[in-house]
């Protein structure tokens, strides 16, 4: 893997749109999730300034976006899925990840301006991560799990070691290695987590973390799902 050499004078989406869409998923969240919402979107930014410093704007809109769809109902998270046929996790999400593609399908309809490829993919699994998912989606989802106002001790303890190993990579390379490690890490946490209160279990998840334990690596292109 190499370094990117970004036109960073070229970023997608300016500092006022960024502005301007923090103000419009407002309403969609609780004071708390809202909260949480501009933490994800601080931590994402301080993994793309280093990793996609091209695309920082783009990674900063999908952590603005990703939980726009948690305060609706199941139903009303499965009607949005398929009425916009957005990316699905395979089969009918559990209850607890069910806002993730339904908070896609809500970008299609709500928030089209930002409805590309990425952005999307990057919202729908940012609860469950997926099999070759990339250094975009995984900025999403590591940030989801380790940003500041998280207070359950595996989040904390896993913030602590991705920022020890992501400051102290001498390069991209090394930076995407801890990013992909610590996406690990996280995973294996939620799937402890989810057993342990006999919660019921998203199986990508489970293909998602088998994909990486045994060698996949985080892609840097989005690929077809």
């Amino acid at each position: 893997m190499t370094d990117r050499a970004g036109d960073t004078d070229d970023k997608k989406y300016t500092e006022g749109e960024l502005l301007s869409l923090r103000e419009r998923v407002r309403p969609y969240l609780t004071e708390k999730r809202y909260l949480h919402t501009l933490s994800v979107e601080g931590e994402a930014a301080y993994m793309a300034a280093r990793l996609l410093p091209e695309r920082e704007g783009e990674v900063r809109a999908a952590a603005l976006l990703h939980d726009i769809a948690k305060k609706l109902s199941y139903e009303n998270q499965l009607n949005y899925i398929r009425e916009f046929g957005i990316i699905s996790l395979g089969e009918t999400p559990v209850g607890e990840v069910a806002h993730a593609p339904a908070g896609a399908a809500m970008i299609r309809a709500h928030f089209p301006e930002f409805a590309e490829p990425d952005i999307l993919s990057a919202v729908a699994f940012h609860s469950t991560g997926r099999r070759e998912m990339t250094v975009f989606e995984a900025i999403i989802f590591l940030a989801d799990y380790v940003e500041p106002t998280r207070t359950h001790e595996s989040c904390k303890n896993t913030r602590a070691v991705f920022h020890a190993r992501f400051d102290a990579a001498v390069c991209r390379e090394d930076a995407v290695e801890a990013l992909r490690e610590c996406t690990v890490r996280a995973m294996r946490q939620t799937v402890e987590y989810v057993r342990k209160n006999n919660m019921e279990l998203d199986g990508t998840t489970l293909t998602a973390l088998s994909y990486l334990e045994n060698g996949g690596e985080l892609a840097d292109t989005l690929t077809e799902k």
